[in-house]
């Protein structure tokens, strides 16, 4: 999750948004048809409060709409990580948990992911770095991602 609001399904942020936007809206138009009125120090004051009013509900419609492409963004983000792990012949974990970046996730001899802790020397589990499904996606010193994702040499 990105955020507090990740955790609203997109479609309720969505309709929430386009809320937010039309009394936005119903606040200029109030705020510009008092502003065709009398001049008075009351009206001003009125007119000032409404326009600034929609400007904090467009502000906020802006931020829930982000919020919503942000969440697509990441999903399409996940979706192309797994096409790429899954097109070296590897499986990605599909258990819809997000793993600790130091787990490790290996396939064992009945083709079932499972995962371990793993410090970096090993000593938590007896697997290495390179039998891990996600090692591609670990930074290397001396190969880049993308030799790291099709299995070449430095």
């Amino acid at each position: 999750m990105s955020s507090p609001l990740s955790g609203i399904e997109a479609a309720k942020r969505r309709q929430f948004a386009a809320t937010l936007g039309l009394f936005a809206t119903l606040f200029i138009a109030v705020g510009a048809v008092a502003a065709t009125g009398a001049t008075t120090a009351v009206v001003k004051a009125f007119v000032a409060v409404s326009l600034l009013v929609a400007l904090v509900l467009g502000l906020m419609a802006w931020g829930v709409v982000r919020s919503v492409r942000l969440d697509a963004a990441e999903q399409r983000l996940d979706a192309a990580i797994d096409a790429v792990v899954r097109s070296n012949g590897r499986q990605m974990c599909d258990c819809d948990v997000e793993h600790d970046p130091t787990e490790m996730h290996i396939v064992g001899d009945d083709h079932a992911l499972e995962a371990c802790e793993h410090d970096g020397s090993g000593a938590d589990c007896a697997h290495s770095c390179e039998n891990c499904v996600l090692s591609a996606m670990r930074p290397s010193p001396n190969r880049t991602r993308a030799q790291r994702l099709h299995g070449t040499a430095t």
